[in-house]
C-alpha cells in the first residue's frame, strides 16, 4: 500500500484575507509613510498592491542604496527592502484609462493608502468622499504631511520639517549641547518619521478594519506625518499643560543646553549608552565600577546631589569608562541590572551574538539583485509568522495578475462582507433596534490585562482602550510605574498627580496587586482567564516567575493572545539584559548613525523610540485579534524594541549588506537633497527647516532670500552639484537666512509651495493654531488634578470617535475589578487588603 506524505503546508499569516491598495506618493519630496503601512501590512499576509508611476516607478526606486554604485530602479535596497511581499502595477494616474483600472482594483479592496495632499487627491478623482461614497466598505487611509482637514492641509512638508516642528529636533542631540550656536537641533537618522507614521496609518486603518466588521461601513482615516511626530513628545506637552514652569522637568524643556547626564559616554573602543540616575542604578554603577572610594561621596549619596554635581560625576564615570572596552562594560553592567548598552554601529548590529541567535536579519533570492539581506521581523508571532513569500516586484510585474484576480474576487468578497453585516445584525437584540445605540467602538468586547509600565506598552493598550476595549492596569504600590513621579501637577508631586502618566494611560481600569503573593498571583490568573489579550514588559522571564508565563496561561485560556516587549527580546544571549528605551536604541544602531558630522553618536529626543514602539505594538496585536476572530486561535508575540528601531533604518542596513559600507552620521543632511537642513534666524536659538527637492525649488528658495543669483551659481545650479558641494552651501543659506525673522521667514518660504517649517520648543509648539484646531489635543477631567488637556491619539476617523476617559489613580478600580468581575465577596476583599495583596 502507498504511504501519503502530506504536503507541506505553510502556517497562517495573521492578515490574510485584506486586501491593501497603496497609491504612489506623487510629490517631489520623498514620503515612504505609505510603503511603510503597506509593508507592515503585506509582511503580516495582506495582499498588497502597490501602484507606481509607470515611468521611472516609485520615489523609493531611485533612492538606493545601490550595490557598487550602479543606479538601478529594479535593485535599490530601499525599494527592495519596503516593497517585498507586495504585488506591483504600474499606472499613469495622470490616465483615464489608467485612473479605471485603479478604481476596478479598490472595488474588491479593504484599505486604500494615499500619501497625496488633498489638492492633489482632488484632482485626480482620489478625494475621499467621493470614494467612500462610490465604495462604502472601503476604507481610505490619508497619509500626508500635515492632515486633509488642517490649516496647514496644502503646505510642503516632509521628514525634516515634520522632525523639528514637532519638538523632537529640538531635543536631539539629548543632553549634548554645550555651544547652541554652533550646535543646531538636528533629525534622528533616516526617516523616522516617514515611518513613525506608517506604523500609525497601520494601527488607525486596523482599528477602520475592526469598526467595519461592526457596521459593514468604510470610512476616511486621517493619518499626518507632523501628528505622528508630536505623538512621541506627548509627556513633554503633558508637563506643560500639568505643571508650573519652575518645575524641573518643566524647566528644562525651555533650553537645548544639557542640563543633565548626557545618554552616551565615551569608553575605550567606542561609546556606550548608560543611566545611572536613580538610587538602586548607582548602586549598581558602583559595584560595575569596583566602587571606588570617590563613589562613596556625599556629592553623590543622592538624585538631587547627583543631579546638582553631575559634571563633576560624568568627569569621574567617564574616566573609569576610559579604561574599558563597551562589550566589557555591558556585561559589566548588566551584572548589577544597570541599564547600560553599547552604542553599534550598522556592522556592530549585523554581527552582535544577540540579533544572530534570533536570526533577525533574513536572507532571499531575488530576480533582479540575486541575493538580498536585509532586516527581518519585529516581532515574532507564534502562530502566525512574519516571513517574506516573494521579492519586491519589478515594476509592472503584477499588472496583469492583480487586474484579473481581483475582477474574479470582487463578488466573493462582497458576499463575505455582506455575511458578517448579517451576522452582527442577527445578535443586535430588540431593544438596540428600538433605541439608536451609540456607534459602536471597534474593539467593544475585548478585554486587556495590562501588566506593562513605563511609556511603549500603556501607550499600545491606549489605543485599544480609546477604541473601546477595557483595558485593565495591574499595578503594584511595591513598585509603581516610575512616569507616575516623573512629573506632578502645580508643583505638587504624588502617584496620580503626574502629567506625563496621565498623558499616556488614558481610557483604562487600575487595580493594584501583590503578583510575588501566591494568592496575588492567582486573582491575576483569574483576571487573565477572562481577558483576550495580556501586555507586558517586564525583564524576560519575570512573567514565568509569578507563574504568569505564556506557557501556562495558554493552558489556562488557549486562545489567549500575549504580546511581550524588551529591549532585547525573549531569545537569545542578552535577552534578559535591562535597558530603557534610549539605551536599547543604542544598541540598535540608530544613536552611532544620529549627530553631527564627524561628532559623537546622539541620543535622540521625544522619548524615542517608546513611542513607537507602543505603535507597532498596537498594529501586532490588532493583527492577531484580526486572525484569532477569523480562527479562534491564540498567540504569543514577541516584540524587541531594538530589533523594532533596527527595522526603522533600512537605508544604513541595506547599504551594509550591500556595500559593506559601515554608516555614519549626517546631521540634518539628505543623501539625495540639498538644501536640507536647519537654518539659523533672528533672535536667540531661533531655527527654521528647510528641505529643496528640485532645481525648481532651489531656485524658488534663492528668489526669496533675495539672492536670486546664488541659483546661478555653478556648484549649486543643479541637485548632484548641490551635494557635491554641500558644505560650501550651507553656509551660504545661514548667512541670509540669518536677516529674517523665523515665523516670517516660514511664511514667505510656504508661499512659494517650498517646504520650511519652525524648529519648535514643546511651549511654543503647544501653542501652534494647527495643532490646537486638529483636535490631538484632549481635555479629560481628573479625578485628583482637575480637567487637563492631554494627547489623544494622533489619527482622525469619519465614522467612529475614540472615547478618551481620564488616566485612573493608582489602584483606583480594584474592588471594582475584584468584585463586580471576578466575583471576590466584600470580605475576601478586605482579606487581601490586610494581608499586602492588593498592594
Amino acid at each position: 500500500m502507498a504511504v501519503m506524505v502530506p504536503e507541506f503546508c505553510e502556517p497562517p499569516m495573521a492578515l490574510d484575507g485584506l486586501t491593501v491598495v497603496e497609491l504612489p506618493c506623487l510629490d517631489p519630496m520623498p514620503f515612504f509613510a505609505a510603503s511603510m503601512a503597506a509593508k507592515a501590512f503585506a509582511d503580516l499576509g495582506a495582499r498588497v498592491i502597490k501602484i507606481e508611476p509607470r515611468r521611472g516607478g516609485a520615489a523609493e526606486r531611485w533612492r538606493g542604496p545601490f550595490r557598487d554604485e550602479l543606479p538601478d530602479p529594479e535593485t535599490g535596497g530601499l525599494h527592495l527592502y519596503l516593497n517585498a511581499n507586495k504585488l506591483g502595477v504600474a499606472l499613469d494616474l495622470e490616465a483615464a484609462i489608467d485612473r479605471d483600472s485603479m478604481l476596478e482594483l479598490l472595488a474588491s479592496a479593504d484599505i486604500l493608502l494615499n500619501p497625496n495632499p488633498p489638492g492633489l487627491s482632488q484632482r485626480l478623482g482620489l478625494e475621499w468622499r467621493a470614494l467612500c461614497e462610490r465604495y462604502p466598505s472601503l476604507i481610505v487611509v490619508s497619509l500626508t504631511f500635515f492632515g486633509v482637514d488642517s490649516p496647514y492641509s496644502e503646505f510642503r512638508g516632509g521628514d525634516l520639517i515634520a522632525t523639528h516642528m514637532s519638538g523632537v529636533g529640538f531635543e536631539t542631540p539629548l543632553n549634548q549641547v554645550t555651544d547652541p550656536a554652533n550646535q543646531p537641533p538636528l533629525k534622528a537618522a533616516a526617516r523616522q518619521s516617514d515611518y513613525l507614521t506608517g506604523y500609525t496609518a497601520a494601527a488607525a486603518a486596523m482599528c477602520a478594519v475592526f469598526h467595519r466588521r461592526l457596521t459593514g461601513k468604510g470610512q476616511h482615516v486621517d493619518v499626518s506625518q507632523w501628528l505622528s511626530m508630536v505623538s512621541m513628545v506627548r509627556p513633554h506637552l503633558a508637563v506643560l499643560t500639568h505643571d508650573v514652569p519652575t518645575a524641573p522637568m518643566y524647566a528644562r524643556m525651555l533650553t537645548r543646553l544639557k542640563t543633565n547626564f548626557p545618554w552616551v559616554f565615551p569608553c575605550r573602543d567606542g561609546w556606550v549608552s548608560f543611566s545611572a540616575l536613580t538610587d538602586r542604578f548607582w548602586k549598581g554603577s558602583k559595584k560595575m565600577m569596583g566602587s571606588p572610594a570617590w563613589a562613596d561621596s556625599e556629592l553623590f549619596d543622592t538624585l538631587p546631589a547627583r543631579l546638582a554635581n553631575a559634571d563633576a560625576l560624568e568627569a569621574a564615570m567617564i574616566a573609569w569608562l576610559m579604561e574599558h572596552d563597551k562589550r566589557e562594560i555591558f556585561e559589566r553592567a548588566q551584572a548589577e541590572h544597570v541599564p547600560c548598552f553599547p552604542v553599534y554601529t550598522p556592522a556592530e548590529v549585523a554581527g552582535d551574538p544577540q540579533y544572530l541567535a534570533r536570526r533577525f536579519f533574513v536572507e532571499r533570492k531575488h530576480r533582479a539583485a540575486d541575493e538580498v539581506k536585509q532586516p527581518g521581523a519585529p516581532y515574532v508571532l507564534s502562530a502566525t509568522p512574519w516571513r517574506i513569500r516573494r521579492g519586491a516586484p519589478r515594476l509592472g510585474e503584477h499588472n496583469r495578475e492583480a487586474l484579473v484576480a481581483v475582477a474574479k474576487g470582487v463578488e466573493e468578497d462582497a458576499r463575505g462582507e455582506a455575511a458578517r453585516v448579517l451576522l452582527h445584525a442577527a445578535t443586535v437584540g430588540a431593544d438596540a433596534a428600538a433605541w439608536p445605540p451609540r456607534p459602536p467602538l471597534p474593539f467593544e468586547g475585548v478585554r486587556v490585562a495590562d501588566f506593562g509600565w513605563i511609556f511603549a506598552i500603556p501607550h499600545a493598550t491606549a489605543w485599544l482602550g480609546a477604541m473601546g476595549a477595557d483595558v485593565i492596569r495591574i499595578e503594584s504600590m511595591r513598585s509603581p510605574d516610575i512616569v507616575r513621579f516623573l512629573s506632578g501637577t502645580d508643583g505638587m508631586m504624588g502617584p496620580n498627580r503626574s502629567g506625563m502618566f496621565n498623558a499616556i494611560n488614558f481610557s483604562r481600569r487600575s487595580i493594584t496587586l501583590n503578583l510575588a503573593h501566591r494568592e496575588g498571583a492567582e486573582i491575576a490568573r483569574r483576571l487573565i482567564a477572562t481577558s483576550d489579550i495580556v501586555t507586558e514588559n517586564f525583564t524576560a522571564g519575570t512573567m514565568d516567575k509569578f507563574g504568569l508565563g505564556y506557557s501556562n496561561l495558554r493552558r489556562l485560556k488557549p486562545e489567549l493572545i500575549m504580546l511581550a516587549a524588551t529591549p532585547l527580546g525573549q531569545t537569545g544571549p542578552y535577552a534578559h539584559a535591562v535597558g530603557w528605551g534610549p539605551t536599547t536604541q543604542a544598541y540598535a544602531g540608530i544613536c552611532h548613525l544620529t549627530g553631527y558630522p564627524d561628532g559623537a553618536p546622539s541620543g535622540i529626543g521625544g522619548t524615542w523610540p517608546d513611542f513607537a514602539v507602543g505603535v507597532a505594538a498596537a498594529f501586532v496585536l490588532m493583527a492577531a485579534l484580526h486572525h484569532r476572530q477569523r480562527t479562534g486561535e491564540g498567540q504569543f508575540i514577541d516584540l524587541s524594541m531594538a530589533e523594532l528601531v533596527t527595522s526603522m533604518l533600512p537605508e544604513a542596513f541595506m547599504d551594509f549588506f550591500m556595500n559593506g559600507r559601515d554608516g555614519h552620521a549626517i546631521g540634518n543632511r539628505d543623501e539625495c537633497i540639498a538644501p536640507h537642513g536647519v537654518f539659523p534666524t533672528g533672535g536667540d536659538d531661533r531655527w527654521l527647516s528647510i528641505a529643496i527637492a528640485t532645481d525648481d525649488e532651489f531656485r524658488e528658495l534663492c528668489d526669496a532670500l533675495g539672492k536670486p543669483e546664488l541659483a546661478r551659481d555653478s556648484r549649486f545650479e543643479r541637485t548632484s552639484a548641490r551635494l557635491r558641494n554641500v558644505a560650501t552651501l550651507e553656509p551660504e543659506i545661514a548667512a541670509l537666512t540669518r536677516n529674517f525673522e523665523r515665523d516670517e521667514l516660514v511664511a514667505r518660504l510656504r508661499a512659494r509651495k517650498l517646504a520650511s517649517g519652525p524648529v519648535y520648543r514643546c511651549d511654543e509648539l503647544i501653542k501652534d493654531p494647527a495643532l490646537l484646531a486638529s483636535g490631538l489635543l484632549k481635555k479629560m477631567a481628573h479625578t485628583e488634578v482637575g480637567e487637563r488637556a492631554v494627547c489623544g491619539l494622533p489619527a482622525g476617523f469619519s465614522a467612529l470617535q475614540p472615547e478618551y476617559r481620564p488616566a485612573p489613580n493608582i489602584g483606583e478600580h480594584t474592588e471594582q475589578v475584584l468584585g463586580e468581575l471576578l466575583g471576590y465577596s466584600t470580605d475576601e476583599i478586605a482579606r487581601f487588603r490586610a494581608e499586602n495583596i492588593l498592594f
